[in-house]
This record gives C-alpha cells, sequence and structure tokens, in this order.
C-alpha cells in the first residue's frame, strides 16, 4: 500500500468515532481489546480515504496495525448487506481460513460494528506485514510467485482480486496475501477458474513483450505438479480478455459517480464531468454568447474549452454522449484525443466540452509545411506508428481524414469522436482508413513520402514485396474514388 500521500489523525479523535461499537476479538489475538491498541498508538495516520472507506495506520512502541473503517451510506450497499448479510465479515471470515490452511496473510486482530449509528458503520483491524511490494526482476522470483500461486490453487483458494498490489513479499522472501476482501475458498478449483487467476495476475506482471522469458519461467514452475499444464496460449487468451473487461469497467467510469467523475442531476441540466472541471449551467451559458466560432452552429472556443454542440432530433444518436464516451474509451486506451470535461444536456441541446488545443493544425497543413526530409520522414513515422496503434486497438474511425487529425507540438491528436467505434477490425476497414488518409494529403507529400508511410504502418506485420503492392494498389484504387481537390491533391500530378 502507498503510504505518500498519509495524512495524520488525533487518537483521541479515533477514540471517540469509535465509542460504542460491539468488538469481537481473533481467536488468533485473544489478549488485546480495542482501548488497549489505541492507548499505545503513538503515530496515528489516514493512508487512505474514500466516502465509503477509510484505512488507519497505527503505529505503537512493538508493532503497527491497520484498521480499516466501512460506512453503508449508499441505499444499494445497505440492500446488498440486507439481504446477503455474510458480505460485512467476508474479509474477517477469509483471514481467519487462509490462516488455519495454513497460507500466510495479515494477521486478525479485532472486529467492530455500531448498528445504533446510522449508516451502518464496522471496522476491523489486522497486524501490518513488514514486507515489500512485488516485483519480478529475475527467474528465481518469477519461480517462487509461480509456486505460491500452485500452491494456493491446491488448497481451493481463489482470488478474484488478485495483482501485484495484494501480494507482499516478506523479509524471509516468501509471498503474503493481503486484501482478501474477493477470496473463496472451495473444496476444488475447476481448471478455467485458475488460468483466469494466472491471466488476471500475468497481464500485471507479464503484458510487455519484454517479460516473456519471466512468463515462462513462472508457468513451468506452475506447471510442476500440475496433471493437465496451462499452455502459453490459455495465458495470452485469459489476459487478453481481462484487459478487455479493463477497458470497459474504467470506460463506463465517465457515467458513475466516481473519484474521477460525477452525475450531474439538476434544474434543466443534466450530465456528467470531471470532479476538477467547476463549470455549470452559467459558465455555459456564457460560452455559448462569447465563445469564438470554429464551425458555425456546431463547434465552438471558450477559456481553453472547445464546446461540441448537438440537436437532439427525434430517433437519432446523441453525437455529443457518444463522444463523452468514446474519448473516454480513447484515454483508458493511451490513444490521445483532447481531454474531455464534461457532457451537459439542457432541453434537446447536448454539449460535449472537450480542451482546447491552443496553437493546433490540422494533420494536412501540417505535413505540407514541413519541408526537411529528415524532418518529414520522422513526421510520417510518428504518424504510421499512431495510426498503426489505433488499429491494434480495434479503433475505428469511419471518416479517418486529416482534417480529423489534430497536430500540436509534433503529437496528434484524434477528434470527431462521435463516428468512432470499438470493434474486431477486419483487413478492409484498414485499407479504408489509410485510403481516407492518403487523399486527404496534399501534393507536399510525394509518392515516395507515401510509400514510406506504408511500410512503417506494415513493419511489425512483414508483409512480402508482392502482398505490399497489392494492399497499396487496394488503397490507391480507393483514393481515386474520393474528392481529394479540397485537400489541395491531384494525384494525376504526384511525383516521386
Amino acid at each position: 500500500m502507498n503510504f505518500e500521500n498519509t495524512s495524520p489523525h488525533s487518537v483521541s479523535a479515533l477514540r471517540r468515532e469509535l465509542a460504542g461499537f460491539k468488538t469481537s476479538k481473533s481467536p488468533f489475538s485473544p489478549e488485546f481489546s480495542l482501548e488497549y491498541i489505541l492507548a499505545g498508538v503513538t503515530v496515528c495516520n489516514i493512508v487512505k480515504e474514500k466516502e465509503k472507506r477509510q484505512v488507519f495506520l497505527l503505529k505503537t512502541k512493538h508493532t503497527a496495525y491497520f484498521l480499516k473503517r466501512s460506512t453503508l451510506i449508499k441505499t444499494k450497499d445497505r440492500i446488498r448487506h440486507i439481504l446477503v448479510p455474510s458480505r460485512k465479515w467476508a474479509e474477517w471470515r477469509n483471514f481467519h481460513r487462509l490462516r488455519a490452511a495454513e497460507i500466510a496473510t495479515a494477521k486478525p486482530v479485532m472486529k467492530g460494528q455500531n448498528k445504533r449509528h446510522l449508516p451502518d458503520v464496522f471496522f476491523l483491524i489486522t497486524e501490518k506485514v513488514d514486507g515489500s511490494k512485488l516485483q519480478l526482476a529475475s527467474l528465481s522470483e518469477a519461480r517462487k510467485l509461480g509456486q505460491f500461486i500452485a500452491y494456493l490453487h491446491s488448497r481451493g483458494v481463489y482470488h478474484a482480486d488478485l495483482h501485484p498490489e495484494n501480494i507482499l513479499i516478506q523479509s524471509d522472501g516468501r509471498a503474503c496475501l493481503i486484501d482478501v476482501q474477493q477470496v473463496y475458498v472451495l473444496l476444488w478449483l475447476p481448471r478455467w477458474m485458475r488460468i483466469l487467476n494466472l491471466g488476471k495476475l500475468s497481464f500485471h506482471l507479464f503484458f510487455q513483450p519484454d517479460k516473456k522469458e519471466l512468463l515462462e519461467e513462472y508457468l513451468r514452475s506452475y506447471n510442476k505438479d500440475q496433471k493437465i499444464p496451462v499452455t502459453l496460449s490459455e495465458i495470452g487468451k485469459a489476459m487478453a480478455r481481462h484487459q478487455q473487461r479493463r477497458f470497459r469497467s474504467r470506460t463506463k467510469r465517465c457515467c458513475k459517480n466516481s473519484s474521477e467523475f460525477e452525475i450531474i442531476k439538476r434544474t434543466k441540466l443534466y450530465g456528467y464531468k470531471r470532479r476538477n472541471f467547476n463549470w455549470g449551467k452559467s459558465e455555459l451559458q456564457q460560452a455559448l454568447k462569447r465563445g469564438k466560432i470554429i464551425k458555425p452552429g456546431r463547434v465552438i472556443a471558450y477559456n481553453g474549452v472547445c464546446i461540441k454542440i448537438c440537436y437532439k432530433k427525434f430517433l437519432h444518436n446523441d453525437r455529443c454522449l457518444a463522444s463523452w464516451k468514446m474519448s473516454r474509451a480513447l484515454e483508458v486506451r493511451g490513444i490521445a484525443s483532447p481531454r474531455s470535461l464534461s457532457y451537459f444536456r439542457v432541453n434537446r441541446y447536448s454539449y460535449f466540452l472537450s480542451e482546447f488545443l491552443v496553437d493546433s493544425i490540422h494533420l494536412n497543413d501540417y505535413l505540407s509545411l514541413i519541408t526537411d526530409k529528415r524532418q518529414k520522414r520522422r513526421a510520417l513515422k510518428k504518424l504510421a506508428l499512431w495510426l498503426k496503434n489505433i488499429h491494434d486497438c480495434n479503433v475505428w474511425q469511419k471518416d479517418f481524414k486529416s482534417s480529423n487529425v489534430l497536430c500540436q507540438k509534433g503529437e496528434y491528436f484524434l477528434v470527431d469522436l462521435d463516428g468512432v467505434k470499438i470493434r474486431l477490425l477486419s483487413e478492409d476497414n484498414k485499407i479504408v482508413n489509410l485510403a481516407q488518409l492518403n487523399a486527404s494529403i496534399s501534393n507536399a507529400i510525394k509518392v515516395r513520402d507515401r510509400l514510406r508511410f506504408y511500410h512503417y504502418y506494415s513493419a511489425d506485420d512483414r508483409p512480402s514485396r508482392q502482398q505490399r503492392r497489392a494492399i497499396y494498389q487496394r488503397i490507391w484504387d480507393n483514393s481515386r474514388t474520393k474528392n481529394t481537390f479540397v485537400f489541395d491533391l491531384d494525384m494525376d500530378k504526384l511525383s516521386f
């Protein structure tokens, strides 16, 4: 756990906050009481603080403790705990189950709750585990980790939230589990669950191509006593599945209340925004009156904010809402686009607000202004790799022309996001995008530069010379069907 953003807290204030709680001791720590622990505390810090949960670090002369306090603020959380009462003390029971199974975890000390308090509040205390973060840098460390996960699975332990931050390496080299809220102890662990567990941890540790040797050693150690060994292809599929789930969950946060986003529900104003963005209805109205027109009736700019306007017609999609969601989807995938700020809906008008990129120009203008050959090659190579990354992430811009790409200080940004989709791309889709881009670049980019661009784009695929010629011929034929003169391109006058 990261202790860099800790904040001090008064022990006397914590004692008052926990007064009236009914406590229960752990069989592993029968000699402790709440007053005994608080009386010996010399340092009290809040290491994690959210609306529903706070984590305190309590240091004494001899040891340290974590106190995790949870509050059932939301109605849906209270309903869940009423329907499934076992949710409240799941982590407490898991600590005892794992220690009984001789699996290293934090030592449980005490739990407590206050039913008289509304909303319901409960806490649990564990001893702090002295250890370091899990960081695999050698084959021996990967081997030990594989043995540890194999031991967990042999005891029927499934950790649904298994990632490096929930595993500590103790001073004696043994691994220790922390944050066991989502641990399930089964009589028998099915093979598909083991693969899913391995894939989730492998995604965090071995997703980079340079970690393949460590992954192979980790998997070899895990399979040592397995009747049916888990293969690299199975782990690869599980890693890809976890990546997609991670993308979806992080994308959906832009339409929920979270630490980064919030839902706006006010009189005649509805939408979503980032918590650090302080615009409301009055600021929006002022921007609409005084903003600089970029596209009449569609896009304006005001005080560093770009505002896209959409009138919602009957049975038509909300293009601004689509842009808001897609901007977040691109952000979690690491694809550059102007940073989204908010989505507002007033009556039948909707507004998508994003950062206005000052001093940015369209891609065609940027490439046409470059006269130095080396600089032009670098710009084309960077553009090709940027487009390759977009296609590798299965991102499809149905109108991928140069006017939908902005350049600022040599960096490329994708705009006009309501036409962007995320789906499995075929080779035909990629060729259409390449043709759209090819047909929207002026005669300043010669045929040789265009061929070089495709060489950079397809370098990892390693196509044969004949394949490259066939694909580029398709790109060229597709480009001739488009109106190229608006981009100052006459394909019959292109030179080498």
